[in-house]
Parts: C-alpha cells; sequence; structure tokens
C-alpha cells in the first residue's frame, strides 16, 4: 500500500505541517464556557487547580465547584457530607491553595469563623483556625478577626480580609496574616495570627462595589496587596507598617456614597451602585497588578483593567474588557483569566452569575483587547 505524504504546508485538521514542525491552531483571545450550572450568588472567588480546572466557593448553597475550561462544570463538592461532620462546611467564602491542597474559610453567622485544611481531593482534613467571636447581651464580642471572606496563600502564610469588633455594635475592616508556626499545646499545622493592619479612620467599604480586595505578585519575590479606603482609594503592601503605592488609576468619577443595602431598601442601593463608576476588584497576575474599574459615565456599563507595576509605582496599561454586564469579575489564571458577568440587582437582587468568558491571560499580559465576536 502507498502511504500518502502530505507537502509541507498542507493543513491536516488543525495543525498546520510545515516540514518537521507542527503549530497548533491559536486559542482565541476570548471564548463562552459553556456550563450546567453558576454559583448561586455573582462575584466569584476560587482558585485554579492546574490549567485546565478552577474551583468556585458557593457559599449560599455550602458547595464547591469545579469547572473545565473544556467540558464546563464537572464536579459538585458538598460542604455536608464530610466524613468528620465537625469539619462540615456551611458558608465556603474562598478556597486557595495550602501545602499540599487547599485551605477554606468557612464564614456562617450561626458559629465562629473557620479555616479548613482541604485535601487535594477538596475534602476537609482538619480544622486549622476557628475564631473567638461570640453574642453577648448588647451585641458581639471577641478580640480575633472574624467575617473572613477572602484569602491569599503565599508560602506559609495566609492572608485574610475580614473585620475587628471595636465594641459589641461596632467594627472595622481589618487584614490579617496567619502563620503554622508551631506553639505549644497546639496540633501541629495550627494557625495563628501573627500580624494584622487595621482599617483606616473613615475608612470606606461600601458592599457591593469591589468583590476582590487582596491580590498576590511576584514569579520570584511574592507580595500581596490591599484594596484599602482611607477614604481615598489605593494600594496597600501587606508587609511591616503597610506601604501604599501612590500609583492608581484614575477614577471615572468621585467614589459614589450608596445608601445601606438593607432588605427594605435593595432596589435603592442596585439603583445607585448600577449608575456609578468604581474600584471593582483587584487580581494579580505574574510581576502585576490589575484594578478592574467600572465606567458608568456612558450610561450602558464599560469594564476597563489597569494594569500596575508596583515594583516602579506606575500604572503601565489599560485593556477595556469585552463585557457590558451590570456586574463582573474575575479569576486570573496562568493561561486563562475567568470573566463572569452577573445579572443587574434591579431584576434580581441575588444577581447570580449568567455567563462565563474565558479570556486569553497572553493577551491581556500583551495588552490586547480580548474580542468575542
Amino acid at each position: 500500500m502507498t502511504r500518502r505524504i502530505a507537502p509541507a504546508g498542507a493543513v491536516l485538521g488543525s495543525l498546520l505541517l510545515c516540514g518537521c514542525s507542527a503549530v497548533g491552531t491559536p486559542e482565541p483571545a476570548c471564548r463562552p464556557l459553556e456550563v450546567a450550572e453558576f454559583p448561586l450568588l455573582g462575584g466569584i472567588r476560587g482558585t485554579w487547580m492546574d490549567d485546565e480546572r478552577f474551583v468556585l466557593a458557593d457559599l449560599h448553597q455550602s458547595r464547591l465547584l469545579v469547572y473545565s475550561t473544556s467540558e464546563g462544570l464537572v464536579r459538585i463538592v458538598n460542604g455536608w457530607e464530610t466524613e468528620d461532620l465537625a469539619l462540615n462546611f456551611v458558608s465556603p467564602m474562598d478556597v486557595e491553595p495550602w501545602g499540599r491542597g487547599y485551605v477554606l474559610a468557612d464564614s456562617d453567622v450561626s458559629r465562629p469563623d473557620r479555616l479548613l485544611e482541604l485535601g487535594r481531593d477538596l475534602r476537609p482534613r482538619q480544622l486549622l483556625w476557628e475564631g473567638d467571636i461570640q453574642r453577648v447581651a448588647d451585641g458581639w464580642s471577641g478580640k480575633e478577626v472574624f467575617s473572613v471572606d477572602e484569602l491569599v496563600a503565599l508560602r506559609s502564610r495566609l492572608y485574610v480580609r475580614g473585620g475587628r469588633r471595636t465594641g459589641p455594635q461596632d467594627a472595622n475592616r481589618e487584614y490579617a496574616e496567619f502563620g503554622s508556626e508551631p506553639v505549644a499545646g497546639q496540633r501541629s499545622g495550627a494557625l495563628r495570627e501573627t500580624s494584622a493592619w487595621p482599617g483606616y479612620p473613615g475608612e470606606l467599604d461600601a458592599g457591593g462595589m469591589a468583590f476582590s480586595h487582596l491580590a498576590e505578585v511576584g514569579a520570584s519575590d511574592h507580595s500581596v496587596f490591599a484594596l484599602r479606603y482611607s477614604p481615598a482609594v489605593f494600594l496597600q503592601e501587606l508587609v511591616g507598617e503597610g506601604r501604599s503605592l501612590k500609583a492608581f488609576p484614575e477614577l471615572p468619577t468621585p467614589l459614589p456614597t450608596l445608601p445601606q443595602a438593607s432588605q427594605d431598601r435593595m432596589a435603592e442601593f442596585y439603583a445607585a451602585l448600577e449608575a456609578s463608576s468604581y474600584p471593582a476588584g483587584l487580581y494579580g497576575d505574574e510581576d502585576s497588578l490589575y484594578v478592574l474599574m467600572r465606567d458608568a459615565t456612558g450610561g450602558e456599563p464599560g469594564w476597563d483593567l489597569h494594569r500596575i507595576d508596583p515594583q516602579r509605582d506606575e500604572v503601565i496599561g489599560r485593556v477595556r474588557l469585552p463585557t457590558k454586564a451590570a456586574h463582573v469579575s474575575l479569576l486570573p489564571g496562568r493561561r486563562y483569566w475567568v470573566l463572569e458577568e452577573s445579572s443587574s440587582g434591579l431584576d434580581r437582587s441575588f444577581r447570580p452569575p449568567i455567563r462565563f468568558l474565558l479570556l486569553s491571560s497572553a493577551a491581556l499580559r500583551a495588552g490586547e483587547v480580548p474580542s468575542c465576536d
């Protein structure tokens, strides 16, 4: 039988054969990810497990959702199905790589905050830390951070965003660092607070604006930064006394003053929020920080991703993202960024996700505008 040899330059399937080399068809800079189910609440928090899979916290349904970039939703981890009932999680807020597995923040109003160690299978293995918050006659008491809702893991350190009680009815925003140094009487691997960066007097932290406030940067010399309000918006490196960057993208308008997001004023709150421009998140990728900015000055919202070099302390680029959604959040990854679009809170106060887009990380790093057309 004679075997036909394809000539140089012939296209076979998705490969272009040129002599001895084969070049795959370039991945699109943006493509939708079809999924069977989203987290119940818009605004994603989680981590990439590898270049193909990412896991998101579904706090209102006590679950972790694992997605594949090629298959969509591939696994659901139910927080109520742990073999050790004491390790069940009720309200998973965030999950990050930790050791050989992961660490999960479980923050529920019915009990103190907890940090749980998860195995590589995302099943709880042990309790790493439990807060001391407790209800008292006139409110709440406790000296440790509470309402932990964001995590960044850096080697043997864990950085968290939470609050600190200043009185039975009052609390301030706070960022804290946890370490796993051996302590007499504590189990192996237990975490304890080692540093803290308190809120500033009059610090604004309006709910509904930014959904991501913590970011790690650095290919070799890693650092963690936080999005702070005092009352101007700025970025603070969580080290020592806290180095503040001068660089920050120009705000389209002054920060909005929003009504309280109480049940009886929810429509009023979302009407004000969705008419406003504001910083909507802080993210990190390689050696750069990225500030997501919502720009509503043209009526229909636009979403800009501003790139900051923290070493040079300069804003070095901007990309307009391919979305006009009412609400947007991001999950950076080595190969892709996940862009999550949420519905308007005026229509559905839960503002559930409506679409995931996969954006090329290489395109964003190059400052290219990803097109989903």
